[in-house]
């Protein structure tokens, strides 16, 4: 007895488990959003960075010392690595919660 071949039928994509534009928009702009925050408080620190470590005071005030450089160095770092991490954070947030969305729609 020859067994009988399986039928794979694809669902069919005639666009109505598509997201919607607006839906896609919105999430863009949570993405974005909670970017600035991130960036944000990246900025803090990178900023203070700058000044901990005499960058903006070097000119006027002298050569700053070499602990404050690092301090500085490192803080600027910091600050890059949080803005980096929360926008990638951000994607990762946002993404799953729109797929789960259409997901329960089907």
């Amino acid at each position: 007895m020859i067994p009988q071949p399986i039928k794979c039928t694809a669902p069919s994509n005639n666009g109505d488990h598509m997201v919607s534009w607006g839906r896609a928009f919105r999430g863009a702009a949570g993405i974005v959003g909670f970017a600035i925050i991130w960036w944000f408080v990246g900025g803090i620190l990178v900023v203070a960075g700058i000044f901990i470590s005499g960058f903006v005071s070097q000119l006027s005030l002298g050569s700053a010392s070499t602990a404050s450089i690092v301090i500085g160095v490192v803080l600027i770092l910091i600050g890059y690595i949080i803005g980096i991490l929360g926008t990638l954070a951000a994607f990762l947030k946002v993404l799953p919660e729109i797929v789960a969305e259409e997901v329960q729609k089907m």
